[in-house]
């Protein structure tokens, strides 16, 4: 079995999008010299801190 390389407590997810989405994170994440991985986690945190429910319709 493979370790995470992050270590004990952590989870690895992949996720799918729209190249254009992609890219723009790429972009973002590049001008603050991070990486991808993580400026989605910082992305994503602020929003589960904020407390907002996400509104999903088909």
């Amino acid at each position: 079995m493979a370790t995470n390389p992050i270590g004990k407590g952590t989870k690895t997810i992949g996720i799918n999008m729209d190249k254009k989405m992609a890219d723009e994170l790429e972009a973002r994440a590049s001008k603050m010299h991070i990486s991808k991985s993580k400026y989605c986690k910082i992305i994503l945190q602020n929003w589960i801190d904020s407390g907002n429910k996400l509104s999903l319709s088909e």
